[in-house]
């Protein structure tokens, strides 16, 4: 027999936990962050690269923190002048790339150059003058084999770890930046015999037309080093890149391209602002929001804040090549061949290989079969080995 006190118990129990669930949703409500961004400011990114055969401007306007679509400016008037008076115009595109065809010899090293910009809307920018540095060579490029920590994961890593060692001389800026560019040879997981598509099948005179690939990509993290606190303008082993085993890019041979530029030391501020914001935030409010470094401003109106950075620098480079190191296990990237099952794999097109050898036909996901699907090249590049 239940006694009064057990049945209010057993009634009580049921509603409060009824009362907690509805507390606990009412409570759930949209983050919405608390910035003070402003929208639509001009941003106004160029550089004058002695080497290059064009030189780049790219024009755009902010948008707000979740709005991730570029807003390009078009129909702009962009031209760049040297101290001398010579002018040089940009052509525009739709998506707000202004590029020029500058002679060589009119890129001086020590002459000044600015940058000029007249909106549609009639507004006029100018940047400061910057000094076109003097170049210096590229030293030694090499790398490591080594472990780290990934920062994100926090998973041990074992590949390379890349470095630059710096040699200038006195009268060469003491502030640098690298661009890279990295190419590696990968293959497919088996050769194509042929290929079944919606309404023919196509054979494949070469089965290995789609297994062998190279690829070149930009590296997109920034790399700045400065001397200014050097008695000497030399460095030794500034770390670049870090290429993991985890992917394939190890697997067979790997090429490392290093740019090397001089900078203003207005640029380099410029820069390494961005590399804080863009690589060592560690979260949303980690890096407090400061007034833009920029060399650029509104003509009439000072005051308004312009985005971006025009500087001038003279690029020299050097080309790295490492070959599969054995003592590095690279797992490849998941991919797997299979026995073809019509019933089971439909979807199409499908890439089949006839295994005469092991009496075998396979098949698998499309781009384990074909290099190219990765965004890669059957063809080698000039300068690859």
């Amino acid at each position: 027999m239940t006694n009064r006190g057990d049945r209010r118990r057993g009634t009580t129990l049921p509603v409060l936990f009824l009362c907690l669930v509805c507390i606990s949703f009412s409570c759930i409500v949209p983050f919405e962050a608390e910035t003070d961004e402003r929208v639509h400011m001009l941003s106004i990114e160029g550089s004058l690269i002695k080497g290059l055969d064009t030189q780049t401007v790219f024009i755009s306007r902010t948008t707000a923190l979740l709005d991730l679509r570029l807003d390009p400016v078009t129909e702009c008037i962009v031209s760049v002048v040297d101290n001398l008076g010579n002018e040089f115009y940009y052509a525009g595109a739709d998506d707000g790339k202004y590029e020029v065809s500058i002679p060589d010899e009119q890129l001086v090293v020590d002459r000044q150059y600015k940058l000029q910009v007249v909106t549609p809307g009639g507004d006029f920018y100018e940047s400061a003058f910057e000094t076109l540095n003097r170049a210096a060579d590229v030293d030694t490029v090499y790398y490591e084999v080594t472990d780290v920590i990934d920062k994100v994961s926090g998973d041990d890593l074992q590949g390379l770890q890349f470095y630059i060692d710096l040699r200038a001389s006195d009268s060469t800026s003491r502030y640098f930046r690298w661009k890279l560019n990295e190419t590696f040879e990968y293959t497919s997981i088996e050769p194509v015999t042929y290929i079944i598509m919606p309404d023919t099948v196509i054979f494949l005179d070469n089965i290995f037309e789609f297994y062998r690939c190279w690829k070149t990509q930009k590296i997109t993290r920034l790399f700045l080093s400065t001397t200014e606190n050097l008695v000497l303008n030399e460095k030794k082993k500034i770390p670049l890149n870090f290429v993991s085993t985890k992917s394939d890019r190890l697997k067979y041979k790997y090429s490392l391209q290093v740019e090397q530029y001089t900078l203003s030391k207005g640029a380099y501020q410029y820069w390494q602002k961005k590399k804080i914001e863009t690589q060592e935030s560690g979260g949303l409010y980690t890096q407090q929001p400061g007034k833009p470094v920029s060399n650029i401003q509104r003509i009439g109106d000072a005051g308004e804040t312009v985005l971006g950075y025009f500087w001038a620098s003279h690029k020299t480079e050097q080309r790295i090549f490492v070959p599969r190191i054995p003592s590095l296990p690279v797992p490849g990237d998941n991919c797997e061949a299979v026995d073809y099952d019509p019933k089971i794999h439909k979807s199409i097109p499908r890439y089949i290989y006839v295994d005469e050898f092991r009496n075998r036909v396979l098949t698998g996901i499309s781009f384990c079969f074909d290099c190219t699907l990765k965004h890669g090249s059957t063809t080698p590049p000039d300068f690859w080995e």
